[in-house]
């Protein structure tokens, strides 16, 4: 019977330590569990912002589960901590294995909620990307790995989040004014002066074109046969987008052009015939 008891006595003696650390361990996971509450709900009320879309609700709450998930790992540790046992070894072991097995997935969430929070960018704005990516169109989606880019031939160009936080950014929706470009190639014979006074005449009759005293022609290039010829403008974005602008005034371009005997010319090629 002593035996049997000895092993019983111990564990009687040590059930109010157990019990106390179990309810010290549940405390402060209660604690923890309701300030990750709070500080989940506050990072997803920063991301949706006054928006209503439901990308932006969508992705706010994508955010808000792995942050959840994240901070819960973290609170189960601390816990452990705090009770007497030693976590570090599993808080480094899970860090390593997580950052090797998710590099990419966490730059590009990581970036998506720097573009989400800081609302540099905006959705259905019209952008260029400079430097090496040139890709230029419509934001159409922004989720937390890539971005979505409606180009103007009706391309979708999906980018991961990563490449745009690192890429420098030029909008063309909320500016006072934009300076766009638009080139034209005529044949080498055409008078130049002449042309130029036409062309740029007609580019500063539309009423998007503001500074039309500014509106300038270059010659971009040429050789025995033809002569490409650059106009600069300033556009005002809240009237007509550039792109929009460039279509319109390109078609009144080629109205002159036709109206005055100016061809478009294209290489030709000669067939030898035997």
């Amino acid at each position: 019977m002593g035996i049997l008891t000895a092993p019983l006595q111990q564990l009687l003696a040590a059930a109010p330590a157990m019990i106390g650390k179990i309810l010290l361990w549940g405390a402060v996971f209660a604690g923890l569990y309701f300030l990750i509450n709070i500080i989940v709900a506050r990072i997803q009320k920063k991301i949706t912002g006054n928006a209503t879309d439901i990308y932006t609700q969508r992705n706010s709450h994508f955010v808000g589960r792995i942050i959840f998930i994240v901070l819960i790992i973290f609170a189960i540790l601390i816990t452990f901590e705090v009770v007497g046992l030693d976590a570090s070894l599993i808080m480094w072991g899970i860090s390593l294995s997580l950052w090797f097995a998710m590099q990419s997935t966490i730059e590009n969430l990581v970036s998506g909620i720097l573009i989400l929070t800081n609302q540099k960018i905006k959705l259905w704005e019209y952008i260029q990307f400079l430097w090496s990516l040139k890709v230029m169109g419509t934001i159409e989606e922004i989720t937390l790995r890539y971005s979505v880019i409606r180009t103007f031939d009706k391309r979708r160009v999906i980018i991961p989040n990563s490449i745009v936080a690192k890429t420098p950014i030029r909008t063309m929706k909320w500016e006072a004014l934009l300076r766009w470009e638009i080139s034209v190639t005529v044949p080498r014979h055409t008078p130049i002066e002449q042309i130029k006074s036409v062309f740029t005449t007609s580019i500063n009759s539309q009423k998007y074109i503001l500074h039309p005293e500014y509106t300038t022609m270059f010659i971009n290039a040429f050789n025995d046969k033809w002569i490409e010829l650059k106009w600069f403008f300033f556009v005002d974005p809240s009237k007509k987008s550039p792109f929009m602008a460039t279509r319109k005034i390109r078609t009144l371009l080629l109205a002159d052009m036709k109206k005055y005997g100016v061809s478009i010319p294209y290489p030709h090629m000669s067939l030898a015939t035997e």
